[in-house]
């Protein structure tokens, strides 16, 4: 799809402030409300905008620790199969298929390191995984929104 400068700065408000209205993001860039309203239907349909969710704090919710988990599969298993037992996890907040050593890398939440240690035991027991490699996080420094494969939108309020 191809994103004109006004879809663009649709996304970057959006990127920055899921919850804005339409008649707010209308008064940003100089169109109408509906015109807004309209624009954002098109973005939704073509599967651009996928949803719009509330990013909440993991450590205010008692998820205070965060491990990076890769993961090597058993030869000659189903990969699928394997990546439906690991998506039914809740403890995985992101599944990821890599190139490299390791087939996947999952990022996960836990509330402790008690936790962790029964999250991987379960995951070394789940059918289809071969071996393991944890890296806790201990300080995260950044956290960003998607970064734009095009220049910042210029404000011209």
């Amino acid at each position: 799809m191809d994103f004109d400068a006004i879809d663009r700065r649709i996304l970057a408000i959006l990127r920055e402030d899921g919850r804005a209205t339409h008649a707010a993001m209308a008064k940003a860039i100089g169109l109408s409300a509906p015109a807004i309203g309209e624009r954002v239907r098109k973005l939704e349909h073509a599967g651009v905008i996928t949803g719009f969710r509330a990013v909440i704090e993991p450590a205010a919710v008692g998820l205070g620790i965060c491990a990076f988990v890769a993961i090597s599969p058993q030869p000659r298993k189903s990969a699928t199969a394997l990546v439906d037992r690991l998506l039914s996890l809740p403890e995985i907040e992101e599944l990821h298929a890599v190139a490299g050593t390791y087939a996947y890398v999952a990022k996960v939440r836990v509330t402790d390191t008690p936790a962790l240690d029964g999250f991987l035991d379960r995951l070394f027991m789940l059918d289809g995984v071969e071996r393991t490699e944890t890296t806790m996080v201990l300080r995260t420094n950044a956290e960003r929104p998607l970064h734009f494969p095009w220049p910042a939108p210029v404000d011209t309020a």
